[in-house]
């Protein structure tokens, strides 16, 4: 059970929010001179977070500041709505799950099951705290699911479009 856990939610949710900043750090790292480097990195993000399939397997080609830069290119789209799901992933846990610790409800934590029309108003699912709670909680746990799936799905994209090239050991095979 704990790998499952590991493998579909904590492993695309690391990647979602590592791909982006590798995707940007690659650039200046090829244009300095730093390609190889830059492409064992993503390839080793490509390896350590799988997701769905293996990550690419290394060639007998050494990677160029070109063929880096294109990397980076091609998969800044898909490094970016990654980092928005799992950017709402962590928002929704917090407004979700967390919902009695926010600020504007933390007032109402020491009588949860009865009315608090001052601090609950037009909370839904209120005007109670256990209600708000289980009504932010449920809407939190569907739109995890929707951003978990789309988040495996990019992040698949990602490692599919890693370089091809370079061993992770940083030799040529």
């Amino acid at each position: 059970m704990r790998s499952r856990v590991r493998r579909w939610i904590l492993e695309p949710l690391v990647r979602g929010l590592t791909g982006l900043p590798l995707a940007l750090a690659a650039i200046p790292m090829a244009l300095t001179g730093l390609a190889g480097p830059a492409a064992r990195l993503q390839l080793r993000m490509a390896a350590r977070f799988p997701v769905v399939g293996a990550g690419p397997a290394g060639h007998d080609v050494s990677p160029g500041p070109v063929r880096v830069l294109r990397h980076s290119l091609l998969v800044f789209v898909p490094a970016l709505l990654a980092f928005a799901a799992a950017a709402m992933q962590l928002f929704v846990a917090y407004s979700g799950y967390l919902y009695p610790l926010r600020p504007d409800t933390i007032a109402a934590i020491g009588h949860p099951f009865t009315p608090d029309p001052q601090v609950l108003p037009g909370a839904w699912g209120g005007p109670t705290l256990v209600g708000a709670w289980a009504v932010h909680s449920a809407v939190a746990l569907g739109v995890q699911v929707l951003c978990g799936v789309l988040l495996a799905g990019l992040c698949a994209a990602q490692n599919r479009l890693a370089p091809t090239g370079v061993s992770l050991a940083g030799e040529r095979s």
